[in-house]
C-alpha cells in the first residue's frame, strides 16, 4: 500500500502543513521523503501519524466491498441510468468509508464529476473538479485513467474540444495498464470519437466510432450502436463521401425507428438537411429540417433548446438560399420568438444577419464588422466566420472598397486553408 500517497492525500484534505502533521514524531523533512515515497519508515511511526490524522492503519481499500458499489454507481452513470445512479450514490455516502477513506474518496469523486454532467450540473462538476485535481499527485494509475476521462468530458462540454480529446488521449494511454471490461473501453472510444469530431480531426473520430461501434455492435447494443453511425454519418459528410455518409445516416434511422428514438431521430434528419444543404438540394433540405421538428419534444434541457434554434437556423438558410423572402422572414420571426425564452447569443446573431438582408438594413456592414465576426472569431467557430467574412468581402466588394474586402477575403482564406475540411457550402 501506498502510505506515502495516503498521508499527504488526508493531510491536505484536512488542511494540515506537514510541520503540524509532523511535529513531535518526526521531522518535516522525513515526512516529506515518506509522502514522496522516497523511504519506507518504521510501522511505529505510520501508526503514530495515521493516529494524529484520525485514520485506522490497518485499513486497505484496494479490495473494499465499497470499491465494488463505486464501480457499479459508476456503470449505472455511464449507461444513464439516472434512478439507478442516484440511488446508489446515496447509499454511497451513507457508508462513511467513502469519504474518510483515501483511496474509495478519490473514485467517488471522479465518478460524481460524471454524474454531475449527466445531470448537466457542468459548474457544480467543474468545483468538484478543481477540488479533486489538488490530490493529483497521490493518483494511481487507475485514478489517473478515470481523473483524464472526466476531464476531457468535461471540456467537452464547456466546448473546449482540442483539450477535450488530449485528455481522453491521456486516459487512453494509462488504460494500457489497466483491465477495463468491454463496456469501459466502448465507453473510451465513443468519447474519443466525439472530442476527436468536435475538434476536426475527422480521420480520428471515425477511427474511433468504428472501434465503438465494433464493440457495441458484438453485444447487441442497438442504441449505441445508432449514435455511432450518426458520428460516422457527420464525419463523412465533413470529408464530402456523401453517398458514405448517407448510409451511415440511414442505418441509424432504421435503428431508431426499431427503438423508437426519437432524439436519434431528430439529429439525424437535422443531419441529413445538413448534408443536403451542402449537396445544394435546399428543398430536401428543409424537407429534411421539417421532419426533424416532428421529433422536437416539449424542450426541457439547453442540449433540446439549443438543438430547436439550429432546426430554425437551418431552415432561414435554406429558405434564403432559395430566394424564398416569405419563408426566410417566417423562420426569423419564429427564431426571435424562441430567444425570448431560450437566449442564445450565437442564434441571436444569425437571425439578426437575415433580418438585416431581409429589410435591406443599411447597417449590416457595421454588424459584420463589429458585432458578427468578432463574436464567431473569439469562440474560434471557423465555419461561421469564415462563412460571414466572405459575406463582408462580396458586400465591401460591391462597395468597390476593395482593400478592406481583400482582408475580409483573405481571413476566409487562411482558415480555410488551416481547416479544410470546412471547404465547400461557405456560402451564406
Amino acid at each position: 500500500m501506498e502510505y506515502g500517497k495516503v498521508l499527504r492525500f488526508h493531510r491536505v484534505k484536512q488542511g494540515l502543513t506537514q510541520n503540524q502533521l509532523a511535529e513531535g514524531i518526526i521531522s518535516s523533512a522525513y515526512l516529506s521523503k515518506i509522502e514522496n515515497d522516497q523511504t519506507v519508515p518504521a510501522v511505529e511511526v505510520l501508526e503514530l501519524l495515521y493516529e494524529r490524522l484520525g485514520l485506522d492503519f490497518s485499513d486497505s481499500s484496494y479490495s473494499h466491498p465499497s470499491k465494488e458499489k463505486l464501480k457499479e454507481w459508476y456503470e449505472s452513470i455511464v449507461f444513464k441510468r439516472k434512478e439507478d445512479a442516484e440511488l446508489l450514490m446515496n447509499e454511497l455516502l451513507q457508508q462513511k468509508e467513502t469519504l474518510a477513506n483515501h483511496h474509495l474518496y478519490i473514485f467517488f469523486e471522479l465518478y460524481r464529476i460524471r454524474y454531475l454532467l449527466l445531470e448537466n450540473e457542468v459548474e457544480k462538476a467543474y468545483e468538484a473538479w478543481e477540488n479533486i485535481r489538488q490530490h493529483k499527485d497521490t493518483f494511481d494509475d487507475e485514478m489517473n485513467f478515470y481523473f483524464h476521462l472526466v476531464s476531457g468530458l468535461m471540456k467537452y462540454y464547456k466546448s473546449k474540444y482540442d483539450d477535450s480529446y488530449q485528455d481522453l488521449i491521456e486516459a487512453k494511454n494509462y488504460s494500457s495498464s489497466l483491465e477495463l471490461e468491454d463496456w469501459q473501453q466502448s465507453d473510451l472510444y465513443y468519447l474519443l470519437a466525439l472530442s476527436a469530431g468536435q475538434a476536426n480531426y475527422i480521420s480520428a473520430s471515425i477511427f474511433y466510432t468504428g472501434l465503438a461501434l465494433e464493440i457495441y455492435q458484438s453485444h447487441y447494443d442497438l442504441a449505441k450502436s445508432a449514435d455511432c453511425h450518426i458520428i460516422q454519418g457527420i464525419s463523412f459528410s465533413r470529408l464530402r463521401n456523401y453517398s458514405k455518409s448517407l448510409e451511415n445516416f440511414d442505418l441509424a434511422r432504421k435503428i431508431a425507428t426499431q427503438t423508437n428514438n426519437r432524439v436519434q431521430l431528430k439529429l439525424v434528419y437535422i443531419n441529413i438537411g445538413v448534408l443536403e444543404s451542402r449537396l445544394e438540394n435546399h428543398e430536401a433540405s428543409i424537407s429534411s429540417y421539417k421532419k426533424s421538428l416532428e421529433y422536437v419534444d416539449e424542450k426541457n434541457t439547453a442540449l433540446d433548446t439549443f438543438e430547436f434554434l439550429n432546426i430554425i437556423h437551418g431552415l432561414i438558410t435554406q429558405h434564403y438560399k432559395l430566394n424564398d423572402e416569405k419563408g426566410c422572414i417566417k423562420w426569423i420571426n419564429e427564431g426571435e420568438r424562441q430567444l425570448i425564452s431560450y437566449p442564445s447569443k450565437p442564434h441571436e446573431l444569425h437571425f439578426k444577419i437575415y433580418k438585416f438582408i431581409m429589410t435591406k438594413n443599411e447597417d449590416i456592414q457595421e454588424l459584420l464588422e463589429n458585432e458578427i465576426i468578432p463574436y464567431f472569431q473569439e469562440k474560434r467557430d471557423h465555419t461561421y466566420t469564415i462563412r460571414y467574412a466572405m459575406f463582408l468581402a462580396d458586400l465591401l466588394e460591391k462597395q468597390r472598397m476593395y482593400k478592406k474586402s481583400s482582408s475580409y477575403l483573405r481571413l476566409a482564406i487562411q482558415l480555410l486553408n488551416k481547416h479544410s475540411h470546412l471547404g465547400g457550402g461557405i456560402s451564406l
